[in-house]
C-alpha cells in the first residue's frame, strides 16, 4: 500500500514539475511575442520604440534565462531518477 502512494506521489510531483517547464515557456514566448509587437506598433505608428526595444533588450533574456534554469533543473532531477543513473546514492 505504501508502494503505491509513493508510486501516486511520484507522478504527481513529476506532472507538476513538467507543468511548470510547460508553463514558463509558453510565457516566455508570450511576452516575446507581445513585446515584439510593440515595437512594431510603434513603428507603424511612426512612435520612438525606444521604451520598447530597452524593456526588450533587458527583459526577453532574463525571462529566457529563469526559463533556461528552470529546465535544467527539471532535466537534472530526472537524471537522478533515472534507473540508469551513473550517480550513486550514499
Amino acid at each position: 500500500m505504501n508502494e503505491q502512494v509513493n508510486s501516486t506521489m511520484s507522478k504527481v510531483v513529476f506532472l507538476a514539475q513538467l507543468f511548470s517547464v510547460l508553463f514558463i515557456w509558453v510565457f516566455v514566448c508570450v511576452i516575446t511575442v507581445w513585446i515584439v509587437n510593440l515595437i512594431q506598433l510603434s513603428l507603424e505608428l511612426n512612435d520612438a520604440p525606444g521604451a520598447s526595444v530597452g524593456i526588450s533588450i533587458v527583459a526577453i533574456p532574463v525571462f529566457i534565462t529563469l526559463a533556461s534554469v528552470l529546465t535544467y533543473v527539471f532535466v537534472g532531477l530526472q537524471r537522478e531518477k533515472s534507473p540508469t543513473s551513473t550517480t550513486e546514492e550514499k
